[in-house]
């Protein structure tokens, strides 16, 4: 038994000086010891024209040694680099900090103003997308300005600007005033010469003329229609970026707007009623009428109504219909001075018309794709709401003329 024995010793003995010097330059086991690796929890990438540099800058933060051990400030580190192309920058990086930065824990990505108007975002997404440790679940943001100033400005209310970008965007879907992609939907995106997409704005703001905050506002219209013209379209503001949610569901869970309005004819109020309102479902086709698409979108909602100062009886019928129809008014308003923003003053399809008739009618997309910016400012729309309850609560309206 000893003697089959010796042969195995004897070969497991001669692979040892190979195997210690597998993994590393020096020799020895290649694992990444903690208190050796920078993680990066957000980046920020911008461009200068007059030098034709790309910048990149980074807050990383060194893992706790121990567990259950909070974030301190110390641990949060910044570096800044430049390059002719953006793989030199992130490559320069390295230069600056002892430890090995990893991008496996990165949420954010925020892009600078300047870089969306340049002719550059191509071999920016590029580079991104084929990165193995950039996570195609982080999320990006166009800054008002350099992302520079937002990765260095001082957070709100966390420890580091990574995690409080992160809360904040986690309490957009909640909120419903913008709209934030990923860095997989900013890929797939910006693949498609016949779409454009929206993603949030982050810039600094400050709060009753003093302190600067970080916040998220309004809406960013890029697309790639032709490598020619810049990314960068334009801005939605938060009216208009809610009644983009409209048209299409962003998230898991529909948010709740809140729609105000005038009940009471006799009132000196601008509005006297509010109204939140939620999507239940949506349903939006396409058709071939002439030789010419037509979208219909039918929207399927439910409300309560939050507050009333109107002197009017909530019980009726007849008032509910009328709040109904109101509202109603409102929301296909927003959503046709929208369309004719984008359809007839930008000529950007941030509404998915594009692979709709793409997939409900491949043969007419085979034959016209290619005259798309034509046919799409003069696409009809037809919109219609379809009331599933209106919820006026527990309390009823005083009639008018009754003693309160």
């Amino acid at each position: 038994m000893q003697k089959k024995w010796k042969p195995l010793l004897l070969t497991v003995l001669l692979l040892l000086p190979l195997l210690q010097g597998c993994g590393t330059a020096e020799g020895g086991i290649a694992v990444r010891e903690l208190n050796q690796l920078n993680v990066v929890m957000l980046t920020g990438v911008d461009y200068d024209p007059k030098h034709k540099k790309f910048i990149i800058t980074i807050q990383s933060v060194k893992p706790a040694t121990e567990k259950g051990v909070a974030v301190s400030p110390e641990s949060v580190y910044m570096a800044r680099a430049t390059g002719d192309t953006i793989m030199e920058a992130s490559k320069n990086l390295r230069a600056q900090t002892s430890g090995r930065l990893v991008w496996f824990h990165s949420k954010v990505i925020v892009f600078g103003e300047t870089l969306v108007k340049q002719h550059v975002m191509r071999e920016v997404i590029d580079f991104f997308a084929r990165n193995r440790e950039i996570r195609y679940s982080s999320w990006v943001l166009v800054a008002k300005g350099n992302a520079e100033d937002i990765i260095t400005a001082k957070p709100n209310s966390e420890v580091m600007m990574g995690y409080e970008l992160v809360g904040i965007i986690n309490n957009q879907g909640e909120w419903g005033r913008t709209v934030i992609v990923s860095l997989r939907d900013l890929i797939n995106n910006y693949a498609d010469p016949y779409t454009g997409f929206v993603t949030g704005q982050v810039k600094k703001a400050k709060i009753n003329g003093k302190e600067e905050r970080i916040i998220i506002t309004n809406g960013v219209v890029l697309s790639a229609l032709s490598p020619r013209n810049p990314i960068y379209e334009s801005t939605l503001d938060k009216k208009e970026m809610r009644t983009l949610r409209m048209f299409q569901d962003f998230t898991k869970q529909e948010p709740e707007f809140v729609y105000s309005t005038l009940l009471d004819k006799k009132s000196e109020r601008k509005f006297d009623t509010a109204v939140q309102m939620k999507v239940d479902n949506r349903k939006i086709k396409s058709t071939i009428e002439n030789g010419r698409p037509k979208i219909t979108i039918d929207l399927f909602v439910e409300g309560t109504i939050l507050e009333s100062g109107a002197h009017v009886d909530l019980g009726k019928k007849e008032t509910v219909a009328e709040l109904e129809k109101r509202i109603e008014n409102k929301v296909v308003g927003d959503m046709k001075k929208l369309l004719v923003k984008m359809q007839k003053q930008q000529n950007v399809d941030i509404f998915g018309f594009s692979p709709l008739i793409h997939r409900q009618h491949k043969n007419y997309w085979r034959e016209h794709k290619q005259h798309w910016r034509e046919i799409y400012p003069n696409i009809p729309v037809h919109i219609k709401i379809h009331w599933i309850n209106l919820r006026t609560g527990m309390i009823n309206q005083a009639k008018a003329g009754e003693a309160q």
